[in-house]
């Protein structure tokens, strides 16, 4: 009966559901805009913090606060501090019981959400709207420990941060009007809040 129990209490512990992660990210950052029309050029240090709710296997919740610098030309570059809530979608059935079907222990996601940037805060700090959307690939290190990438392009809805308002008069254009900027990061997060 000691084997028994030793047993159960086992396959209840590998089973534990953790519908709460808190992480910490770490990559780089720049400007898509007038003064630069190409990907990852100019990047600069960035990172941040986020907390995240499982709803289940496949959809989850994300509240994200990062930070550092945006390059966007040789020798410029804007501080930013940004908020975002994101919706994340799994691919695959992620992190999960392990006795349930199609488990899986990394999966690449997709986001999608709404955020808040502050940015040139080395002058005057400006605040403007923004839309955040972008790909990652996840793995779980063990029960607990996740590692991740994310790549988050995010479209601002100022074309002021790399201080180079319109300079052709092309406004209106959805994709030329404004600036985008982007952050690639690697993500480490440990799961809390236990269901069993």
């Amino acid at each position: 009966s000691i084997v028994i129990l030793c047993i159960t209490a086992y396959s209840a512990k590998s089973q534990d559901t953790f519908y709460g992660e808190v992480g910490v990210t770490g990559g780089g950052g720049f400007v898509l805009g007038d003064t630069n029309d190409f990907l990852f050029k100019y990047t600069q240090p960035v990172g941040g913090v986020y907390l995240k709710y499982k709803i289940n296997g496949r959809w989850e919740t994300r509240l994200q606060l990062d930070g550092g610098l945006l390059g966007y030309s040789a020798e410029q570059k804007t501080g930013y501090v940004g908020l975002q809530a994101l919706g994340e979608f799994n691919f695959f059935n992620y992190g999960v019981k392990r006795w349930e079907a199609h488990f899986s222990w990394f999966t690449p996601s997709l986001l999608a959400g709404l955020g808040l940037v502050t940015y040139n805060l080395e002058d005057s700090p400006k605040f403007t709207a923004t839309l955040p959307l972008g790909l990652g690939l996840k793995f779980k290190l063990s029960n607990r420990i996740n590692l991740g990438a994310y790549w988050i392009v995010t479209k601002a809805f100022s074309d002021k941060i790399d201080a180079s308002p319109n300079p052709n008069g092309e406004y209106g254009k959805f994709w030329n009007n404004q600036d985008w900027y982007s952050t690639a990061q690697i993500s480490l997060s440990l799961n809390f809040y236990k269901i069993c």
